[in-house]
């Protein structure tokens, strides 16, 4: 919960520092630091720090983007850093006994759909209803049933892979080697799955963004905060869905009194990439989520 505090109040502070011009002087040779684009909506805009080890992040409101850049034929290429759309993680919970869950960490509104133990046939069922309009999280799925295989599916899943653009869009299909009873379906934004890259010229302190525009440097890299280069940095370096998910991460269950049984970290179980070809999805869905009718 720390992070997220701490990762929302940079934002703030990136978004509010440079949209009132905390300017400095300007090294007009060195693409690295930090640049400010005005959205010209009360969101606040966009703000771009280049760093010298090729990295870059992109801050705006709600959230935070990060990737690499190289430099060739005078033209700067950022390319955005992928996150899967879908994953898994598993433990054994002695807490559980007999019984099998899976905590849906997921989007809200994005017809989502999964199975349990199918074959290449079986129909999935949706995540939420159609019309979902009230979500009250967790919604954890609780079966007695071992799971072996667990696939999950997203309309368009296809933009989430960069290269592998196909016709048919594929879905995330998990097998489960070890005896966990206890799982995680982590489903990110599609912002941060979602493949892309651009394009950029720099001179005199002002970089060209292809089919975006011109966006003078804001403050070079060496007047950047300590503090707030520090957070970027390690920023760049972690991981949003590490291999084995520890109390403390975000995505980590909450436990008003947690046991030791509570506490063991989740490991991440590989996906493999199947076609959804001919694949059908079913009306019902596993949690129905309406409040039209609250106040």
């Amino acid at each position: 919960m720390n992070k997220i505090i701490s990762m929302k109040n940079f934002i703030f502070f990136l978004v509010f520092c440079f949209s009132i011009g905390c300017l400095s002087q300007n090294n007009e040779n060195d693409i690295t630091g930090s640049y400010y684009m005005s959205s010209g909506n009360p969101e606040g805009g966009t703000n771009m720090i280049v760093m010298p080890n090729n990295t870059f992040v992109v801050s705006y409101f709600g959230g935070m983007r990060k990737g690499t850049w190289e430099l060739k034929d005078n033209k700067y290429k950022f390319t955005y850093h992928v996150e899967p759309k879908f994953v898994l993680y598993g433990r054994h919970n002695t807490n559980l006994q007999d019984t099998v869950m899976v905590n849906m960490s997921v989007d809200a509104n994005k017809e989502l759909a999964i199975r349990f133990n199918s074959d290449s046939v079986g129909a999935f069922s949706p995540i939420f209803n159609k019309g979902a309009n009230c979500f009250s999280y967790p919604y954890i799925y609780k079966q007695h049933e071992t799971i072996n295989i667990l696939d999950a599916y997203a309309p368009n899943l296809n933009y989430y892979h960069e290269g592998e653009i196909s016709n048919s869009p594929e879905f995330y299909s998990f097998r489960i080697k070890e005896a966990y009873n206890d799982f995680i379906l982590v489903g990110l934004s599609s912002e941060y799955s979602r493949a892309g890259s651009f394009n950029a010229v720099y001179k005199d302190g002002i970089m060209d963004i292809e089919n975006q525009g011109k966006v003078k440097k804001s403050i070079d890299y060496k007047d950047i905060g300590e503090e707030d280069l520090l957070y970027i940095q390690e920023y760049t370096k972690t991981e949003i869905l590490p291999k084995l998910l520890e109390y403390g991460n975000e995505f980590f269950p909450y436990y008003e009194n947690p046991t030791k049984a509570d506490l063991v970290p989740f490991t991440r179980i590989d996906a493999t990439f199947l076609s959804s070809e001919g694949i059908v999805v079913l009306d019902k869905s596993l949690f129905i989520v309406n409040c039209d009718d609250k106040d």
